[in-house]
């Protein structure tokens, strides 16, 4: 009916069970609120924002969560607070009691629910509580996948009342058998060509329509579960008609929806899964310990040696292999050891090496998707860094137990064995790199910097703590007291807030004005994705002597205003002169820079060759400034025409027709776009050459439409014309 309890300083009464539900129930419901609240507020906020200043500030405000990277600030904090946490229970590191308040506070991030809502003690057994804490975040996933499943079944039903209706296939016509208002499950008002998705419909099963006239302009339809606009799966109508008498069914139809449906509740679970468990590890692994870490005491006054040890969570039991309780609990410690810190982090390792590929090539799969939440903060070669991390905060907040089980605690082996994995994780963190945005990496680095002084600062605190150094404190370490080094740690916490908060100010500013290009259709960034034998979307060729600057000028602003897009250059990806073949069939587009001399050069025919017999999509880019290497298209023509005439196409292209088949395809087939390098008319070329990438990408030749109004860029200059006849005298 009592525990001890290290706040009051003594025994204390157990809380009522009824105590412990409300408050696990208040925490879940305040979950859950939060939750709910953040979708309900901000698709609230959206509507109210288009409503007062009008859809292209309330889209850019829409997306400021994803630009400035809510997500890994906040995976790096509560890590930090996880491990800093662990300083009194694990390390002994005990702060002074003017402190142990805001202490307390961030045991929050430890989302440890036993601990924070009910003592140990009070449960029962100890096996009882081992119990309890390994298995309760099943209960938790099961609850949520309980909760997102009877969400999914209520809009299949809802999906199956709106959504009877017909698809034709490629040019034949949608209808609705229901109630003759909406196709394939719309409302009837024909916004897929007016809102720019090419998408009549607004949610399930809708057809790609560009005009918005009823016709598929393609043989697909596209799956929108979430109703914004933009389709999250889109599919052959040839597929869906399963009887082949080219008219898509209502039963075809209803079967989409439900395979689809099911396919995303299958996501959303293992995504919750996948949270659930990133979150609750550290805790769980410490509880786990629980069953191993004891303390010495004294038990002579005559014999300062004499010492027994006891379990920290229970001290009715000894810690020694002779004792029934202690000996009883190896089978619980085992069995949820290999559970825990050994099997979740395999299973999030095996997912990460099955979607490596497809996160390497930027393909989203719908595994991929699921697993978002381990890779997408991190450059694609270093997707696998959050296994690194996890087995870090692992080892730091609870494998480290296994060092002097009986009395590390009282000891300083764990706090320097701590100093020194934080300060090696620091060193390979800076070298590696492994973050996407510099901001998220300097604030990783921050973080780990600021652990690895609490370690060495826990290590004063424990010095001074200590009753056996009384003197040593002011002697040694130059405090008076602990409470000096105790006010140094919670310095170092509450920096790691303060540096967070400013870092996510100055990334929404930033932000906010960063240009980057939008689809005029739906105010969205494009889809990055890329084909499954591709790892680049473009190739750029040229010569260096006339189109070195220019090139790379290219390339550096492409990946200012589309971050995500991938283009071969020399200079960055070229390791041997001999796979330049290679290398274009690793693209999906061929860019082609114009310059005097150009097809003089015989590795740039090479190239030109190359993307002729893999029938490359060609984007010329001319270069007509003749001070900067530019020429006018005529003499670029007679240039083409003068050297590229080897036979067979060096031995790369054997139907090659001569060059007239290599004029059409460069200056005819396409008008090629004119690179201006002045400031407003630059971010016009660019935004041609995106265009004309996306246009040959998978998920933009499945719906053209999309990109049929254009690009702009947030703050670009805007048309501007006389609104009366001028005259212009030169």
């Amino acid at each position: 009916e009592q525990y001890f309890s290290r706040k009051e300083g003594g025994c204390a009464d157990c809380p009522t069970l009824w105590r412990f539900g409300i408050l696990a129930a208040a925490l879940v419901a305040l979950a859950g609120t939060i939750f709910l609240s953040y979708q309900a507020v901000s698709r609230i906020a959206v509507k109210a924002l288009r409503r007062i200043f009008g859809p292209a500030v309330a889209i850019r405000l829409s997306q400021l969560e994803a630009r400035v990277g809510i997500q890994p600030k906040l995976k790096i904090v509560v890590s930090f607070y996880q491990v800093a946490t662990t300083l009194g229970p694990v390390y002994g590191a005990r702060l002074h009691e003017d402190f142990r308040d805001w202490m307390s506070v961030l045991e929050f991030f430890s989302f440890d629910l036993l601990g924070l809502t009910y003592p140990d003690a009070c449960i029962g057994s100890m096996s009882h509580r081992l119990l309890l804490a390994a298995l309760w975040p099943f209960a938790v996933i099961l609850l949520g996948s309980a909760a997102i499943a009877a969400h999914a079944l209520t809009v299949g039903l809802s999906l199956r009342k709106s959504g009877s209706g017909r698809a034709g296939g490629a040019g034949g016509r949608v209808s609705d058998e229901g109630d003759g208002e909406g196709d394939g499950g719309g409302d009837g008002e024909g916004d897929g060509g007016r809102d720019g998705g090419g998408m009549s419909g607004t949610r399930g099963v809708v057809a790609v329509d560009a005009d918005g006239d009823g016709i598929p302009d393609r043989g697909v339809v596209a799956v929108d579960m979430d109703g914004d606009g933009t389709p999250d799966h889109i599919e052959d109508v040839d597929v869906i008609d399963t009887d082949g008498d080219g008219v898509v069914s209502v039963s075809e139809l209803n079967h989409l929806r439900w395979r689809e449906l099911v396919r995303g509740t299958q996501s959303r679970i293992l995504y919750l899964a996948i949270l659930v468990a990133y979150f609750v590890l550290p805790s769980v692994s410490r509880s786990i310990f629980k069953a191993r870490m004891c303390e010495s005491f004294g038990i002579s006054v005559f014999d300062a040696t004499a010492r027994r040890s006891y379990l920290v969570a229970d001290l009715e039991v000894l810690c020694r292999s002779d004792d029934e309780m202690y000996r009883g609990l190896d089978a619980y410690f085992w069995a949820f050891f290999v559970l825990w810190p050994v099997l979740v982090p395999l299973v999030l390792l095996g997912l990460l090496l099955w979607i490596r590929r497809d996160v390497r090539a930027l393909r989203v799969t719908r595994l991929s998707r699921a697993c978002r939440f381990l890779w997408r903060d991190y450059n694609a070669r270093f997707h696998y860094w959050e296994l690194a991390d996890m087995y870090r905060k692992l080892f730091l907040a609870s494998l480290v137990l296994f060092i002097q089980t009986d009395d590390g605690s009282s000891k300083l082996l764990r706090l320097i064995v701590a100093s020194v994995v934080s300060a090696l994780f620091l060193t390979a963190l800076a070298l590696v790199k492994p973050f996407k945005r510099f901001d998220d990496f300097y604030l990783a680095c921050t973080a780990n910097l600021l652990l690895t002084c609490c370690f060495v600062l826990g290590t004063v605190v424990q010095i001074c703590e200590s009753a056996a150094y009384e003197d040593m404190c002011d002697t040694l370490v130059g405090f008076p007291s602990a409470r000096g080094a105790s006010s140094f740690v919670i310095v170092l916490t509450v920096t790691t807030i303060a540096v967070s908060l400013v870092l996510v100010v100055l990334k929404s500013i930033s932000a906010i004005r960063a240009p980057t290009i939008r689809l005029l259709s739906n105010r969205r960034p494009p889809v990055m994705d890329l084909s499954k034998k591709c790892h680049f979307h473009g190739f750029i060729s040229h010569i260096w002597s006339t189109g070195q600057d220019q090139t790379h000028t290219i390339v550096r602003q492409m990946k200012l205003v589309m971050p995500d897009v991938r283009i071969w250059l020399d200079v960055d990806c070229l390791k041997n002169l001999g796979a330049l073949e290679e290398s274009v069939a690793d693209a999906t587009t061929f860019l082609v820079f114009l310059s005097v001399g150009y097809f003089k050069s015989r590795n740039c025919r090479r190239e030109l060759y190359a993307g002729l017999a893999l029938d490359r999509p060609f984007i010329p880019i001319h270069e007509a400034d003749v001070e900067k290497g530019g020429a006018a298209l005529e003499v670029l023509k007679a240039e083409c025409r003068a050297h590229c005439v080897d036979d067979a196409g060096l031995g790369t292209y054997p139907s090659y027709l001569g060059p007239a088949e290599m004029v059409f395809r460069i200056f005819e087939k396409e008008e090629p776009i004119l690179w201006v390098r002045v400031n407003a008319f630059q971010l016009e070329s660019l935004k041609s050459i995106a265009l004309r990438m996306l246009r040959h990408s998978p998920y933009y030749m499945r719906s053209p439409n999309i990109l049929t109004a254009g690009a702009m860029v947030p703050g670009e200059v805007p048309p501007y014309a006389f609104v009366g006849p001028v005259t212009i005298l030169v």
